[in-house]
């Protein structure tokens, strides 16, 4: 069945500029064309002014029942929404939520009764309150020409510009019934009432001509927003819907705007809005989210990784701030940094701050050197035993603390991934009683220490550093010894960025898991004499194929805990990792760089008395193997480090505990 569109158009013919003939309309380019062709949803006017928001939402046009009202106004066949073809000139017609695919079809749980209008964020509303001239989504969609162009009012009703229907006897009596303000309009409201001023249409309070002198009249004061200053560095306007130029005007402050009105605000050359630069009066009469201008700045590019020199007008300028506009920044990497050469075709060393606030071309990127050990390193002397520390500038201690003001227990071992990460077992962070993550607040790390206690007298501050657990993420997929300790693996993240040194240093990730070598962790695990040792240890292990690993498992019946990331090494004459190792990082050497390639987790022949776990050092030791995991570090360090969400583990790979 074809639908046929009535357009009712009142044409204004301007005599004097003699270019159209009657029945035509005039384009502002001059040209003329058939008005039947205003507002049809396509451009028939060369500079395309017959399909404008300006002529297409007059009150004047009026869409057929069985028409759609695009957004700007114009009315096409109802039938041609949704059929992938563009027959409103701003597509308004393919992206409604009906229309499979489009990028509004962004379906929510919300599902609104028979006798409901979904609004467009998904609330609910009676049916009854769409197109009455009150805004009551708080998106404002069930209050727009696209919804309600196409309703026909009874003659006893005042339809809205925008196409609502309100009762006539409202039509200019100083209070706002439209949400367009239009039934308020200064010029069809002229022969009763008077204004103050002319640069608004709806929303300033009038005063009622009586027979007796006149008074001002004061409407309720619970749903009115007072118009704010205006911003620094910038200028807000009412929006040209409400303004009876059909442009963007000037509302002066403190005039009391009703709910449903709204501020456009732009900022002076120089400076960009921060927050939307549409603010609505809410129903309680309040602004939403009034924004502010800044001043256009590209961000500081020095940084721990990162040397910085900056000009501005060809004078040197301070480059440790965020700069403007036309500095120029040259770049270099500091000591302990490499240019990370994956994006070296892209990167430069000397880049400009534009007028948009963004460094061009992508400024050189800085990573930290990993995986190296510094030679020759002079040893520190502890009681006539050399303990040379820059063997292990990844490895790092950690502590918990059960009160704010309680002593920092010692309890794993982790190692520095990058300056704000750090890896470590998961069954080191995790309560397996209530299942679940324990607060972050509770654990400290150090760097650098050869001595175990957090607060000891003893260190050296020159190398010793220390740091709080800001966030903690583990694999959702890990269940404890419920999970046989499968997915034991967590990723530290700390509150104040580690700043690298030839003795703070990462270790590199393994990612191609290589069946052979020996590998070195270090540790204050339990000695031969049965205590966790007060001085850093170190052990060298062999890797441990699995056959003869899982042999060796099932003697102790501990094959179950070979999980599909583990891997073994060690041997079974008492040399071993143990109670106070878990966690710690065992790196192999390839070439001249240490690789982290697996974690320490458990050990075969573990014991469990009264809640304590006891390794046997006569067994070999169980290791997370970091290349099962590198895709799950990966995206966990790039999420945060480009400040994105990290999704609960209902629907993704990653635990977060803030």
């Amino acid at each position: 069945m074809t639908f046929y569109i009535y357009i009712y158009i009142y044409l204004f013919i301007i005599f004097f500029n003699g270019f159209c003939s009657a029945g035509n309309f005039q384009c502002q380019n001059g040209d003329c064309i058939a008005s039947e062709l205003l507002c049809d949803g396509e451009a028939n006017c060369k500079d395309q002014s017959d399909e404008t928001q300006s002529e297409c939402s007059k009150p004047q046009l009026v869409c057929s029942p069985y028409a759609f009202r695009c957004n700007y106004g114009a009315c096409i066949d109802g039938d041609l929404t949704c059929n992938g073809i563009r027959n409103c000139i701003d597509n308004s017609d393919e992206t409604l939520a009906a229309c499979s695919g489009s990028l509004h079809n962004t379906t929510t749980s919300v599902e609104c009764s028979i006798n409901q209008f979904k609004c467009d964020n998904g609330q609910c509303i009676d049916s009854i309150r769409l197109c009455d001239g009150n805004v009551d989504c708080k998106d404002r969609s069930d209050e727009t020409s696209s919804i309600c162009g196409s309703l026909n009012c009874d003659p006893f009703l005042f339809r809205c510009y925008y196409g609502a229907c309100i009762d006539g006897d409202l039509k200019c009596n100083g209070i706002l019934n439209c949400a367009d303000g239009s039934d308020e309009d200064i010029k069809l409201c002229s022969n009763t009432i008077t204004t103050t001023t002319t640069t608004t249409i709806p929303f300033i309070p009038p005063t009622r001509n009586t027979t007796s002198a006149p008074s001002p009249w004061t409407p309720p004061q619970s749903n009115r927003c007072l118009v704010p200053p205006q911003p620094a560095n910038g200028k807000r306007q009412l929006h040209k819907s409400q303004c009876q130029t059909q442009e963007n005007c000037d509302v002066q402050q403190g005039v009391q705007l009703y709910s449903g009105a709204y501020l456009v605000y732009t900022c002076n050359s120089g400076y960009k809005i921060s927050g939307s630069s549409d603010v609505f009066c809410g129903p309680e009469g309040k602004w939403l989210n009034i924004p502010f201008c800044s001043e256009i700045r590209c961000k500081s590019l020095a940084s721990a990784s990162t040397n910085a020199k900056c000009t501005y007008n060809g004078q040197w300028t301070i480059c440790e701030s965020p700069v403007l506009p036309g500095t120029v920044a040259t770049l270099n990497c500091r000591n302990s940094y490499r240019e990370d050469t994956l994006f070296l075709s892209r990167q430069r060393s000397e880049v400009t701050c534009n007028e948009r606030g963004q460094w061009e071309p992508e400024p050189l990127q800085c990573i930290p050197v990993c995986g190296v050990v510094t030679p020759n390193a002079k040893p520190l002397i502890v009681h006539g035993n050399a303990v040379n520390i820059s063997l292990f500038p990844w490895h790092a201690t950690i502590y918990e603390t059960k009160s704010p003001d309680g002593s920092k227990e010692f309890i794993c071992g982790a190692t520095i991934i990058k300056e704000n990460f750090l890896i470590t077992a998961a069954h080191c962070v995790f309560d397996e009683t209530n299942n679940r993550v324990n607060d972050p607040k509770r654990y400290y790390i150090a760097t650098g220490n050869i001595f175990r206690d957090y607060d000891y007298s003893g260190h050296d501050s020159r190398f010793v550093k220390k740091a709080k657990v800001k966030n903690i993420y583990v694999n959702c997929n890990y269940l404890g010894l419920e999970g046989n300790y499968a997915w034991d693996i967590a990723l530290l993240e700390i509150d104040v960025p580690f700043v690298f040194s030839a003795l703070l240093l990462p270790a590199c990730l393994d990612q191609s898991f290589i069946e052979s070598g020996q590998g070195v962790v270090a540790g204050f695990g339990r000695t031969a004499l049965g205590s966790s040792s007060f001085i850093l240890q170190s052990v060298t292990l062999p890797y441990v194929p699995l056959n003869q690993c899982k042999s060796a498992g099932n003697t102790v019946q501990s094959e179950k805990f070979i999980t599909i990331d583990k891997f073994c090494a060690g041997y079974t004459n008492g040399t071993s990792v143990c109670d106070g190792d878990s966690g710690g990082g065992l790196v192999f050497q390839t070439g001249n760089l240490w690789f982290l390639r697996g974690i320490v987790s458990i050990g075969l022949g573990e014991t469990l008395s009264g809640g304590i776990r006891s390794c046997n050092s006569h067994s070999y030791s169980l290791y997370t193997r970091i290349s099962s995991h590198i895709s799950w570090i990966q995206d966990i360090t790039f999420k945060l480090e480009t400040s994105k969400p990290i999704p609960s583990c209902r629907s993704s790979s990653s635990y977060t505990v803030a």
